[in-house]
């Protein structure tokens, strides 16, 4: 079983706003946000698409006023007083609502009436536990609330708790990996993470690596990686599943314990302020 970590978020957690998922103190359902008819933000996987498009218009207004505004690179702005060019509005309407879409996301929390949520969870579970238990057929097993979200790194019994900090952006985050990731690096991550005494928690490592990722978004600092990836959530993902591999690599070669993981955290933290191009190159 992985030891306990502290779940860290540099800006302290982004505040969950009342009222989103729950009404009269019950779970509810969300309106599915639409663009004529079809959903308006789009994903390769159906899943995460259907995730994306349950509606969270309360929640985006609500973190509207938290969101810095774009800046371009230093470079950039050299180049463009250097050949008189006109400034660029890099960040167009599209790409303003999809980072207010995710900055929200993060401030969602887990809903157990959402089935797709619960698909997310279920499915991230399945592939991971897949490569941590010694039967993996086991790893269809997988009720609600149990001991056994500690074997794929979450902290406790009930893996929503985990969630508080960075919302279901972070589910969302956690299930791509797993759904992208090629399965033998898969299971190289998933079998360091369970590799005592030099086990982590790894849910809780990739919470903790989505926390970082919306800080440098909230701050507006993820503009030309969404350019290069074709969208913000493209970049994200990506950038996580370089920071992960990173963390894993940085872990295995400096034979870490759970005690220098935010000294990891704080390199990755640096490399997402100064070198975003490095990692998604990686």
């Amino acid at each position: 079983m992985s030891p306990k970590i502290e779940l860290r978020f540099p800006d302290g957690p982004p505040q969950a706003h009342p009222g989103s998922f729950k009404q009269n103190g019950m779970d509810s359902q969300r309106r599915p946000s639409e663009k004529n008819g079809a959903p308006y933000f789009h994903d390769p996987d159906p899943l995460i698409e259907e995730v994306l498009n349950e509606g969270y218009e309360q929640e985006m207004a609500a973190v509207a006023s938290t969101m810095a505004p774009v800046h371009s690179s230093t470079i950039n702005v050299i180049v463009q007083k250097c050949l008189c060019r006109p400034k660029q509005h890099l960040e167009n309407a599209s790409l303003k609502r999809e980072r207010n879409l995710l900055v929200a996301l993060s401030t969602v929390p887990y809903c157990n009436a959402s089935a797709s949520q619960w698909a997310l969870l279920r499915g991230f579970y399945t592939a991971a536990a897949t490569f941590a238990l010694e039967e993996p057929a086991l790893a269809s097993e997988c009720p609600r609330k149990g001991n056994h979200w500690q074997i794929v790194g979450f902290q406790g019994c009930d893996p929503a708790t985990d969630f508080r900090g960075t919302g279901i952006l972070s589910l969302i985050q956690l299930y791509n990996l797993v759904q992208t990731l090629p399965e033998s690096k898969l299971a190289a991550v998933v079998q360091l993470s369970r590799n005592e005494p030099h086990d982590f928690p790894f849910a809780v490592v990739g919470i903790n690596i989505t926390a970082l990722l919306v800080t440098r978004l909230r701050n507006g600092e993820l503009i030309e990686s969404a350019l290069l990836c074709g969208g913000y959530l493209k970049a994200l993902n990506r950038l996580y599943q370089s920071c992960i591999i990173l963390f894993c690599k940085q872990w295995k070669e400096e034979n870490c314990t759970v005690k220098d993981c935010q000294h990891i955290l704080n390199k990755i933290d640096t490399l997402l302020r100064q070198s975003q191009k490095s990692l998604l190159n990686s």
